[in-house]
């Protein structure tokens, strides 16, 4: 899943940024589409998010239960097995549509997102809500929004999951087209949506037997429309999905979607008029499918490249795009595969890097104006020399925050802060633990080769505990020197009749200062003996140290070449005519 919303985050910022401008020299075949009567229109290619025809957009309108399409969607963000059952408990009766669902049922989630999907079941969003909620269906509707902006959707506010009337919630057709292409790229979501039927035996989990049909008559219908002057089945063969609403301020509502050749539309209608919602539908989908073709302009398969990195190892990331840049394009058209170009983008680069990090994006222009923007997907890992160094020693650095937060604006949800929280909770309880556990093994003496495993994590907090001591010990030199029957003069004039022939091993074991470093190690580490750490430590910086000046001798040797290759990866790529 993460995977799978990774890549479909690459591919969505590029519906805010296409515009349907270039498509104004085909108004005239629009007037068709204009004389639709449903009152909210948007018309999208999947592939690209690109919009082929749009009326009324932008306008606030209320979505009925097309808000099922993004409940169930963040479900699946969310649900982990969808295999887990869900126990109905303290049911609340809800209006409309309903599974009727009863106190003491037990249901899969699979099995609750088939009737939200289907049957268009309240009870059920209601219930989904709660569960994923924890308990309390707002910390789920905030997730639900929150989410949504994140994909684009600016000008939707989600109150509910099944979209009952209420004049806090309400969105856009575009900004539903948005969030329908983005829950239809779930291969869970697409494939409950072209279901006709769901059935749900009485078992010993399940009171009453329902068979629940599906409420889109593309898929089920026996009915008849008049379309183009001619009497034909409401049942379209090619459509799969999306999901149907309606109330009374909604009106009749319907995304659907259809696929024909390498092209799919999703035809996005809202508050049509008695009798309308098919007929515009089914015309705008033949619309899309008659005119368009979708055109692939750069293959992931076919960008790929190395971004070089200094003071790192390896010094190179190898990456790929995350997906393919397609547009869509009137049949018949060929000018609409010139005047595109790419330059790569590697500034927000953080390093460590591990595989399928997005790194960077490539930026698709189109004339010199941006139209997408693609993740750029790393096939090796990478850290730098310190981080090396740190992951040597047993010191993680920190994660980064923005981790693959590529083309989308994402946010820490509620839900997502409470689960780090009860992570830090459960790493303090571990830090505790392990604490009690050096202590004791301090007092005891025993099972020196034990110690050193259980506490070989501690041990490195130790250490620079001890650093931190140290600052203390000369902060406050005068107690310790004066605990030693040691004056300041006398301390300066001990150091002027130093002699390095006066310095020896026995020496510094017995100064003040090496009890003092040796007191505090075996209280901070009970497990290694002091002459280890306060003589092999700075040996061990040293070598480092050592190490790295190699290593940074080898990188200005080989920066060279790595520049001369990253300015051949900037320089501007444009596509051979098609």
């Amino acid at each position: 899943m993460k995977k799978y919303t990774s890549i479909l985050s690459a591919l969505t910022l590029s519906i805010g940024l296409l515009a349907p401008s270039s498509l104004s020299a085909y108004a005239d075949q629009n007037s068709e589409l204009d004389a639709l009567k449903s009152k909210y229109v948007v018309l999208m290619d999947y592939n690209s998010g690109q919009v082929l025809y749009k009326k009324n957009a932008t306008h606030k309108m209320y979505p009925a239960s097309t808000t099922k399409i993004w409940t169930s969607f963040c479900v699946l963000e969310k649900c982990k097995d969808l295999d887990q059952l869900v126990e109905i408990k303290d049911m609340p009766e809800i209006e409309g549509s309903s599974m009727y669902l009863e106190n003491g049922e037990k249901f899969t989630v699979r099995e609750l997102l088939e009737s939200l999907l289907v049957h268009s079941s309240n009870d059920v969003a209601y219930v989904l809500a709660k569960h994923f909620g924890d308990g309390d269906p707002k910390n789920f509707i905030n997730y639900m929004n929150e989410e949504a902006k994140k994909y684009g959707a600016k000008n939707t506010h989600f109150n509910n999951p099944h979209g009952l009337p209420d004049t806090d919630h309400y969105t856009t057709a575009m900004d539903m087209a948005i969030l329908s292409r983005t829950a239809y790229g779930n291969p869970t979501l697409s494939k409950i949506v072209k279901m006709k039927s769901v059935s749900f035996k009485a078992s010993d989990r399940i009171k009453v037997e329902r068979n629940l049909v599906n409420s889109n008559k593309f898929l089920t219908s026996g009915d008849s429309i008049d379309y183009k002057g001619k009497t034909i089945p409401i049942k379209y063969d090619i459509v799969d999905g999306i999901k149907t609403g309606f109330t009374d301020d909604a009106g009749n509502c319907l995304v659907s979607t259809a696929k024909k050749g390498d092209i799919r539309i999703i035809a996005n209608v809202f508050f049509a008029p008695a009798g309308s919602l098919y007929h515009d539908s089914r015309y705008l989908l033949d619309y899309g499918l008659d005119n368009y073709k979708s055109v692939t302009i750069y293959k992931a398969d076919k960008i790929k490249g190395e971004k070089s990195v200094k003071l790192a190892s390896p010094g190179k990331i190898k990456y790929r795009l995350a997906n393919d840049y397609s547009i869509t394009s009137m049949k018949g058209d060929p000018s609409s595969t010139e005047g595109y170009t790419y330059k790569y983008n590697f500034d927000k680069l953080k390093m460590p890097v591990k595989k399928g990090d997005i790194i960077g994006t490539m930026n698709i222009f189109k004339n010199g104006d941006m139209v997408s923007s693609i993740g750029l997907v790393a096939e090796n890992g990478s850290q730098t020399y310190l981080q090396l160094v740190l992951s040597k020693l047993g010191i993680k650095s920190a994660d980064k925050s923005d981790k693959k937060e590529v083309n989308t604006d994402k946010k820490k949800s509620e839900y997502k802060k409470a689960e780090e929280e009860k992570d830090d909770k459960k790493s303090e309880d571990k830090k505790s633990q392990g604490q009690d556990s050096k202590s004791e093994n301090s007092k005891s003496g025993k099972n020196i080769v034990g110690k050193i495993k259980k506490e070989g994590s501690s041990t490195v907090n130790g250490v620079l505990g001890i650093f931190s001591s140290i600052g203390d010990f000369f902060g406050n030199v005068g107690t310790h020197l004066s605990n030693a029957k040691k004056t300041v003069s006398g301390f300066i004039s001990s150091i002027k009749s130093f002699k390095p022939s006066n310095l020896s091993i026995g020496k510094i074991m017995s100064s003040d200062f090496y009890k003092y470093l040796e007191k505090e190690i075996n209280n901070k580490i009970g497990a290694v003996p002091a002459p280890i750490i306060i003589f092999g430590l700075p040996i061990l910086i040293l070598i480092i140290i050592l190490w790295l000046i190699i290593s940074l001798i080898k990188d200005i040797i080989l920066g060279r070449k790595y520049k001369d290759e990253d300015k051949k990866d900037d320089n501007e790529n444009k596509i051979e005519e098609k």
